[in-house]
C-alpha cells in the first residue's frame, strides 16, 4: 500500500502559493475585464445616446417636423444594432400614408410588402381608424432591392411616435437575421432616444400652441384682415376679418377660396410670387370687393436666416376713408357754389351800377343796392356758420348765459318764419306748455340760431298742406320726456321711453310731417360732410352746417339734441336745457 505524503520543502510550498496567487489575480482580471467591457460598452451606447440627442437638438432646432427626426435616428442606427432595413409611416398633410425604406443590404419586394403590411396594421391600432394598401405612398434609400432573393422579414419591431399625447407614426427596424432584438439593450436605448426625441418636440410644440394662440388671438383682434401662406400656398393664418372682408363663410379657408373671391379684381397669387421673388412689399391701393374698398399689401416673411417662410396679406379697408374722402369733395363743391352764386350776383349788379341809366333810375338803383346787401348777408351768414363750427370743433365755443323768457324766444321765431311758412302752404303752430318757466338762463342770440336751423329745415322738407309744431314743456328729474311730451299731445312719430331726465330740463321740439329721414342716414344727421338723400332730391340746397351747430350750442349749454324721424310721416328734433333751481320762476 502506498502512502501519499506532503513534501515538507519550502520550495513547494512556495510553488504551491505561487499558483494560488496566479489562480487569484487570473480570476480578479477576468472580473475586472468584463466589467470594464461592460462598463466601456455602457458608455459607448450613453455616449451614442448623447450624440444622437445632440444631433437631434442641433439639426431640428425648432422644428416640427417629425419627419426629419426619424431620418436622423434611421441615419445612425449602423452603430447602434444590425438591420436589415429602418422603415417608417407618417401620414401626411393630404390625409395619405407616407411609407419610407431605408435599406442596408439587398432584399426582396416580399420583404418590404410584408414589412408595410405589418406596420400598417399597427399603424391602424394606433390611430384607431383602418388604413388600406392604397393608402399609402412609398419610397425606398439606400440599397435596391434583389429580385432574385428569398429573404422575409425574420425579425421586427415597431416604436410608436407619440407627440403631446397624440399618435404621430410608426419607426419600425427589420431584419432577415431570427432572433434579434428580442430582449436587447440597444432596443431599450432606441426606445428612449425616441420617446426622449418625442418628449423635446411635445415640449417645443406646447410652447408654440401658446405663442401661436397669443399671436392668433391679437391678429383676430385687427381691424384690418390678415392673411400668411407658406411657400407652398398654404394658409397658415387667417383672422375673421379676412373672411368678412372678402365674404367667406368657410371657418378654415383654403388659398383657393381667398383667390376665387378676388379672380376678376386681383391675381393674388401673381402678386405672393413676385413679392416673394423681388423681396419687397407690393401695395395695392384700392381694389374693390362687393360694396367695400381695400387697400392690399403683400410682403415676404423670412425667418433668421433670411431664407422666405411664406407671405403675409394685409386687407386694409379703406371704405370709410373713400366716403369722408367724397363728403369732403361734395361739401367743399357746395361750398363754392354757396360762395361763388352771391359773388357774381354782386359783380354783376356792380357792373351795372357803373352805367349813367341805371344811377338816374332810383327805383331800380335801390333795387340792385337791395340784392347786393342779401347776397352780402348770405355770404355772411356762411361764413359765421363756418366760424361757429370751426370754434365747436375746436371746444371753444363761447356761451353767455342771461335771463331771458323761452316763451318770447319761441314766439319771435315763430313769427319771423310765418312768410316763409306761408310761401311754401306750411302751417306753424306753437304748443307750450303753462308749467315752462318766464324766467330762464340761456344764450338767446344762440337758441335763436337752434331754432332757425330746426325751423329752416322743417320748412325745407315738408311739402304743400303740411304742420309743423313748435313744442315746450318742463320734464322734471327723473321723468320720462316721452311721457311729457304724451301729455302735451305733441305730434312726435314716437315717444321714447328711455329717455330719462337727468335734471329738471327744458324740453323744446320741432316737429314737421314731411318726408321723414331714412334710418340709416340717422347717426349722420351732424356731420358737416354729410348731405341726405332728402336734401339732394329737394331744390332747396343748404351747407348741411345747420344741424352741427344746433348741436354744439345745445350741448355748449348742457343739454343734449335727439331725433325722432319716421319715412312717410316726418321729423322731430328736441333738444334739452338744464335748470338750476335758482332759475326756476
Amino acid at each position: 500500500m502506498l502512502e501519499f505524503s506532503i513534501p515538507n520543502e519550502p520550495i513547494f510550498w512556495a510553488a504551491i502559493f505561487s499558483v494560488l496567487v496566479l489562480l487569484v489575480a487570473w480570476f480578479e482580471y477576468r472580473r475586472l475585464y468584463f466589467k470594464l467591457a461592460a462598463r466601456e460598452d455602457i458608455m459607448k451606447r450613453r455616449m451614442y445616446e448623447l450624440a444622437i440627442l445632440r444631433e437631434l437638438g442641433e439639426r431640428i432646432g425648432y422644428s416640427l417636423n417629425v419627419q426629419k427626426i426619424v431620418e436622423i435616428i434611421s441615419s445612425s442606427l449602423g452603430n447602434l444594432l444590425p438591420y436589415s432595413a429602418v422603415l417608417y409611416m407618417l401620414p401626411g398633410e393630404s390625409g395619405r400614408l407616407l411609407y419610407h425604406v431605408n435599406l442596408a443590404e439587398p432584399v426582396s419586394k416580399q420583404f418590404i410588402t410584408d414589412a408595410r403590411t405589418q406596420m400598417l396594421r399597427s399603424l391602424s391600432a394606433l390611430f384607431g381608424k383602418t388604413y388600406a394598401e392604397g393608402d399609402v405612398d412609398e419610397t425606398i434609400t439606400g440599397m435596391v432591392t434583389d429580385p432574385t432573393a428569398q429573404s422575409k422579414v425574420a425579425s421586427f419591431f415597431n416604436i410608436p411616435i407619440v407627440i403631446n399625447n397624440r399618435p404621430a407614426g410608426i419607426f419600425t427596424v427589420a431584419s432577415v437575421e431570427p432572433g434579434l432584438y428580442q430582449s436587447s439593450t440597444e432596443v431599450e436605448i432606441l426606445y428612449t432616444i425616441m420617446n426622449q426625441a418625442s418628449e423635446a418636440v411635445s415640449k417645443l410644440e406646447t410652447v408654440l400652441e401658446i405663442e401661436k394662440g397669443k399671436l392668433n388671438a391679437m391678429v383676430a383682434s385687427m381691424a384690418d384682415g390678415v392673411l400668411m401662406v407658406d411657400p407652398g400656398s398654404r394658409v397658415i393664418v387667417v383672422n375673421p376679418q379676412t373672411r368678412k372682408l372678402l365674404g367667406i363663410s368657410t371657418e378654415n379657408p383654403t388659398i383657393f377660396d381667398v383667390l376665387d373671391k378676388l379672380s376678376d379684381r386681383l391675381d393674388l397669387r401673381t402678386k405672393i410670387d413676385e413679392s416673394l421673388k423681388r423681396d419687397q412689399l407690393i401695395v395695392e391701393e384700392e381694389v374693390s370687393i362687393a360694396d367695400r374698398f381695400v387697400q392690399i399689401l403683400i410682403t415676404p416673411v423670412k425667418n433668421n436666416k433670411k431664407e422666405p417662410i411664406g407671405s403675409v396679406v394685409l386687407f386694409h379697408d379703406i371704405t370709410h376713408e373713400k366716403e369722408l374722402e367724397k363728403m369732403r369733395e361734395d361739401f367743399t363743391s357746395m361750398m363754392v357754389h354757396e360762395l361763388r352764386s352771391p359773388l357774381t350776383g354782386i359783380r354783376s349788379i356792380a357792373d351795372l351800377l357803373k352805367s349813367e341809366k341805371i344811377k338816374n333810375e332810383q327805383k331800380k338803383y335801390q333795387e340792385f343796392i337791395s340784392l347786393i346787401s342779401t347776397n352780402s348777408s348770405s355770404m355772411l351768414d356762411l361764413v359765421n356758420d363756418l366760424l361757429d363750427v370751426a370754434k365747436i370743433e375746436s371746444g371753444k365755443f363761447p356761451i353767455l348765459k342771461q335771463p331771458h323768457d323761452p316763451r318770447e324766444v319761441i314766439s319771435q321765431r315763430i313769427r319771423s318764419f310765418e312768410t316763409l311758412a306761408s310761401e311754401s302752404h306750411v302751417e306753424i303752430i306753437e304748443n307750450v306748455a303753462a308749467d315752462v318757466p318766464k324766467k330762464f338762463m340761456f344764450d338767446s342770440m344762440k337758441i335763436d340760431q337752434v331754432l332757425n336751423n330746426l325751423l329752416s329745415n322743417a320748412i325745407k322738407f315738408t311739402q304743400g298742406e303740411g304742420k309743423i309744431t313748435v313744442g315746450a314743456f318742463l320734464c322734471p328729474v327723473g321723468h320720462t320726456i316721452g311721457d311729457a311730451a304724451r301729455a302735451l299731445n305733441l305730434p312726435w312719430q314716437e315717444f321714447p321711453k328711455s329717455e330719462l331726465a337727468a335734471k329738471d330740463e327744458l324740453v323744446i321740439s320741432v316737429s314737421d310731417s314731411g318726408a321723414g329721414i331714412p334710418k340709416v342716414e340717422i347717426p349722420r344727421l351732424f356731420s358737416k360732410f354729410q348731405q341726405l338723400s332728402t336734401a339732394r332730391k329737394t331744390e332747396k340746397k343748404g351747407t348741411g352746417l345747420g344741424l352741427v351747430i344746433v348741436k354744439g350750442v345745445v350741448e355748449a349749454h348742457g343739454g343734449q339734441v335727439r331725433v325722432l324721424s319716421e319715412e312717410g310721416r316726418g321729423t322731430t328734433f328736441f333738444f334739452t336745457l338744464p335748470i338750476e333751481a335758482e332759475q326756476k320762476s
